[in-house]
């Protein structure tokens, strides 16, 4: 049963950074202390914390409540559709020290298919603003598992995308993550592949390096004795994952170093707990980096996320 408690299995290791359930499902059991807060003109609203469940489809044995899909139905369906929310690992493209790369974060999304879910998503705007959207709403149309790919309907899309652009490459990350399984996918337009089958890049080739999976953009944590737990994914010298906290003036209060399961040829889960207990209340900018043996500074890639103590 401990491999029910894996987002993503061994299988597409190559594709998306092994996460645990129990990494993603700590935000909601943490509410408490630590929430997720959203900026809105004139000030900062609060969301109320919501049970969610992650759709991520894995390969086991037990058939279990967890979600699952249909290749004869060619749908997927989470485990409980009355739950008001799903939990979706998006990828967007950002800038970094060396031109665009793919970012991932964790969105939670209404429940329903979560293919569909993930293709609405990735057409709004992210939650870290430093991620930017490249397929406006209306061109990523619908997807569905088909006979050993996922096939998604393009709209009015511009002529000539390839298998390599990065534009490509956000959705068959981001779908191949959904459905847990390193499946290519086809592009069709009115029922006719015009691109594809499209295998994932591989991962140093197009993500960053270095990435966050906790704390979401805009967690709050509350209390004297408040405690951040830093989890992500990085490939970076040695293993190496320096840390960095810094206030609203960007002068640093805390900086340390996690270490990563390995550096070499992929990205590797890294984690780390950082004491937020006397610090001042406000923003911070918590920002995880690669390694920078030289000292400088040059082809640092960096990831970052707003927190707020309280």
């Amino acid at each position: 049963m401990n491999d029910l408690h894996e987002l993503l299995q061994d299988a597409v290791a190559g594709v998306e950074p092994t996460e645990r359930l129990s990494s993603i499902q700590a935000r909601a059991a943490t509410a408490g202390r630590a929430r997720r807060w959203w900026y809105a003109a004139g000030g900062v609203a609060v969301a109320t914390a919501a049970a969610v469940t992650v759709v991520a489809v894995v390969t086991r044995s037990d058939p279990g409540p967890e979600p699952a899909h249909h290749h004869g139905e060619h749908t997927m369906t989470a485990s409980d559709p009355s739950l008001p929310d799903q939990l979706l690992p998006i990828y967007f493209v950002g800038d970094s020290s060396d031109g665009p790369r793919l970012y991932r974060e964790f969105d939670e999304v209404p429940a329903g298919d979560p293919l569909q879910a993930a293709l609405d998503r990735m057409q709004r705007p992210s939650s870290d603003p430093d991620y930017q959207v490249v397929w406006p709403a209306g061109t990523l149309e619908s997807a569905r598992l088909g006979d050993g790919t996922i096939d998604v309907e393009v709209g009015d899309v511009r002529p000539g995308f390839r298998e390599q652009d990065l534009e490509t490459q956000e959705v068959v990350y981001t779908l191949q993550a959904v459905v847990g399984d390193r499946l290519p996918v086809r592009f069709l337009q009115d029922g006719e592949v015009v691109l594809g089958p499209v295998e994932a890049a591989p991962q140093l080739d197009v993500l960053n390096p270095v990435s966050i999976s906790d704390p979401a953009e805009g967690t709050a944590y509350v209390g004297p004795h408040a405690t951040m737990v830093a989890r992500g994914a990085a490939s970076s010298f040695e293993a190496t994952v320096p840390w960095e906290l810094r206030d609203q003036r960007g002068e640093v209060v805390q900086q340390g170093f996690a270490t990563a399961a390995g550096w070499e040829g992929r990205l590797y889960p890294w984690e780390t707990r950082i004491d937020l207990s006397g610090l001042p209340d406000g923003f911070y900018t918590f920002a995880a980096m690669t390694s920078d043996p030289a000292g400088e500074g040059a082809g640092v890639f960096t990831d970052t996320r707003t927190i707020i103590v309280r």
